[in-house]
Protein backbone atom coordinates (compact mmCIF):
# COMPACT_ATOMS: atom_id res chain seq x y z
CA UNK A 1 0.00 0.00 0.00
CA UNK A 2 2.58 2.54 1.21
CA UNK A 3 4.62 1.61 -2.64
CA UNK A 4 1.64 1.93 -4.23
CA UNK A 5 0.72 5.30 -2.85
CA UNK A 6 4.17 6.35 -3.67
CA UNK A 7 3.95 5.63 -6.93
CA UNK A 8 0.37 7.42 -7.53
CA UNK A 9 1.68 10.71 -6.31
CA UNK A 10 5.26 10.43 -7.91
CA UNK A 11 3.75 9.73 -11.06
CA UNK A 12 2.26 13.09 -10.87
CA UNK A 13 6.07 14.51 -11.16
CA UNK A 14 7.79 15.01 -14.76
CA UNK A 15 4.74 15.87 -16.59
CA UNK A 16 4.34 19.66 -16.37
CA UNK A 17 6.74 22.06 -16.30
CA UNK A 18 5.39 24.62 -14.39
CA UNK A 19 3.88 21.97 -12.05
CA UNK A 20 7.23 20.38 -10.70
CA UNK A 21 8.63 24.20 -10.13
CA UNK A 22 5.48 24.25 -8.12
CA UNK A 23 5.90 21.46 -6.29
CA UNK A 24 9.79 21.67 -5.53
CA UNK A 25 8.95 24.91 -4.19
CA UNK A 26 6.69 23.62 -1.91
CA UNK A 27 8.59 20.71 -0.63
CA UNK A 28 11.69 22.78 -0.07
CA UNK A 29 10.51 26.52 0.61
CA UNK A 30 6.81 26.61 1.98
CA UNK A 31 8.03 25.71 5.35
CA UNK A 32 10.14 28.93 5.52
CA UNK A 33 7.10 30.60 4.53
CA UNK A 34 5.49 29.35 7.39
CA UNK A 35 7.90 30.71 9.90
CA UNK A 36 7.50 34.25 7.68
CA UNK A 37 3.76 33.88 8.38
CA UNK A 38 4.43 33.58 12.35
CA UNK A 39 6.79 37.04 12.24
CA UNK A 40 3.67 38.62 10.44
CA UNK A 41 1.14 37.14 13.02
CA UNK A 42 3.54 38.82 15.99
CA UNK A 43 4.07 41.50 13.93
CA UNK A 44 0.54 42.52 13.42
CA UNK A 45 -0.99 41.83 16.72
CA UNK A 46 -2.42 38.39 16.11
CA UNK A 47 -0.39 36.60 18.46
CA UNK A 48 1.75 37.83 21.24
CA UNK A 49 5.61 37.61 21.99
CA UNK A 50 4.88 34.86 24.22
CA UNK A 51 2.78 32.96 21.80
CA UNK A 52 5.07 33.44 18.90
CA UNK A 53 8.26 32.15 21.30
CA UNK A 54 6.18 29.53 22.24
CA UNK A 55 5.31 28.49 18.59
CA UNK A 56 8.87 28.30 17.65
CA UNK A 57 10.10 26.77 20.85
CA UNK A 58 7.34 24.07 20.46
CA UNK A 59 7.70 23.25 17.18
CA UNK A 60 11.47 22.85 17.50
CA UNK A 61 11.29 20.49 20.67
CA UNK A 62 8.97 18.29 18.46
CA UNK A 63 10.89 18.27 15.37
CA UNK A 64 14.30 17.47 17.58
CA UNK A 65 12.49 14.24 19.05
CA UNK A 66 11.66 13.20 15.53
CA UNK A 67 15.65 13.95 14.94
CA UNK A 68 16.06 11.86 17.48
CA UNK A 69 14.06 8.85 16.40
CA UNK A 70 15.52 9.41 13.05
CA UNK A 71 18.96 8.08 14.28
CA UNK A 72 17.57 5.06 15.95
CA UNK A 73 15.71 3.46 13.26
CA UNK A 74 16.96 3.41 9.01
CA UNK A 75 14.05 3.68 7.37
CA UNK A 76 15.90 4.06 3.54
CA UNK A 77 14.19 6.60 1.06
CA UNK A 78 11.78 5.34 -2.00
CA UNK A 79 14.28 6.70 -4.72
CA UNK A 80 17.05 4.31 -2.79
CA UNK A 81 14.34 0.84 -2.39
CA UNK A 82 12.36 1.37 -5.69
CA UNK A 83 13.05 1.70 -9.69
CA UNK A 84 11.63 4.06 -11.83
CA UNK A 85 11.38 7.30 -8.84
CA UNK A 86 11.21 10.24 -10.52
CA UNK A 87 13.16 12.58 -8.15
CA UNK A 88 12.73 16.05 -8.61
CA UNK A 89 16.05 17.37 -6.96
CA UNK A 90 18.81 15.11 -5.06
CA UNK A 91 18.25 14.72 -2.03
CA UNK A 92 21.38 12.95 0.83
CA UNK A 93 20.56 9.30 1.53
CA UNK A 94 19.97 9.78 4.83
CA UNK A 95 17.04 8.23 7.03
CA UNK A 96 12.95 9.02 5.19
CA UNK A 97 11.35 8.66 8.45
CA UNK A 98 9.65 9.88 10.02
CA UNK A 99 9.70 13.33 7.18
CA UNK A 100 11.56 16.36 9.22
CA UNK A 101 10.01 19.02 7.03
CA UNK A 102 6.64 17.72 7.62
CA UNK A 103 7.25 17.19 11.48
CA UNK A 104 8.15 21.01 11.40
CA UNK A 105 5.59 21.80 9.35
CA UNK A 106 2.59 20.57 11.25
CA UNK A 107 4.40 21.55 14.68
CA UNK A 108 4.27 25.22 13.75
CA UNK A 109 0.67 24.62 12.34
CA UNK A 110 -0.61 22.53 15.45
CA UNK A 111 0.84 25.34 17.85
CA UNK A 112 0.03 28.84 15.63
CA UNK A 113 -3.74 26.96 15.95
CA UNK A 114 -3.84 26.57 19.58
CA UNK A 115 -3.75 30.77 19.04
CA UNK A 116 -5.38 31.70 15.72
CA UNK A 117 -7.22 29.06 14.39
CA UNK A 118 -7.65 31.07 11.21
CA UNK A 119 -3.94 31.16 10.75
CA UNK A 120 -3.43 27.53 12.16
CA UNK A 121 -5.83 26.63 9.88
CA UNK A 122 -3.69 27.56 6.98
CA UNK A 123 -0.63 26.37 8.41
CA UNK A 124 -2.32 22.42 8.75
CA UNK A 125 -2.93 23.01 4.99
CA UNK A 126 0.53 23.98 4.22
CA UNK A 127 1.98 21.50 6.46
CA UNK A 128 -0.32 18.52 4.32
CA UNK A 129 0.81 20.21 1.01
CA UNK A 130 4.91 19.85 2.31
CA UNK A 131 4.60 16.35 2.71
CA UNK A 132 2.54 15.63 -0.23
CA UNK A 133 5.28 17.50 -2.27
CA UNK A 134 8.00 15.49 -0.72
CA UNK A 135 6.31 11.99 -1.99
CA UNK A 136 5.84 13.67 -5.40
CA UNK A 137 9.49 14.80 -5.44
CA UNK A 138 10.78 11.26 -4.64
CA UNK A 139 11.99 11.61 -1.59
CA UNK A 140 9.63 10.24 1.11
CA UNK A 141 7.25 7.88 1.51
CA UNK A 142 3.62 8.04 2.20
CA UNK A 143 3.94 6.55 5.29
CA UNK A 144 6.94 8.94 6.81
CA UNK A 145 4.17 12.16 5.71
CA UNK A 146 1.94 9.90 8.06
CA UNK A 147 3.60 9.72 11.06
CA UNK A 148 5.16 12.62 10.57
CA UNK A 149 1.83 14.34 10.57
CA UNK A 150 0.81 12.25 14.00
CA UNK A 151 4.32 13.40 15.58
CA UNK A 152 3.40 16.77 14.85
CA UNK A 153 -0.54 17.31 15.88
CA UNK A 154 -0.04 14.88 19.21
CA UNK A 155 3.20 15.48 20.12
CA UNK A 156 1.99 19.63 20.13
CA UNK A 157 -0.75 18.23 22.42
CA UNK A 158 1.21 16.87 24.95
CA UNK A 159 3.60 19.30 25.16
CA UNK A 160 1.48 22.21 25.29
CA UNK A 161 -0.52 20.57 28.12
CA UNK A 162 2.30 19.75 29.62
CA UNK A 163 3.64 23.48 29.08
CA UNK A 164 0.20 24.82 30.24
CA UNK A 165 0.59 22.49 33.89
CA UNK A 166 3.21 24.13 35.23
CA UNK A 167 2.28 27.35 33.61
CA UNK A 168 5.03 28.18 31.45
CA UNK A 169 5.85 31.63 29.93
CA UNK A 170 8.41 32.80 28.02
CA UNK A 171 8.19 36.82 29.44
Amino acid sequence: MNEKIFYYLNNFALQNELFDTLVIFIADWLIWWMFFGIIVLFLYKQITINQFLKIIFCSVIIWGISWVTKQLYFSPRPFLELSNVKLLFEHGFNNSMPSGHTVLATSLAMTTYLYNKKAGVAFLLCSVLVGLSRIVVGIHWPLDILIGLLLGVTGILILNKFLNKFDFHFV
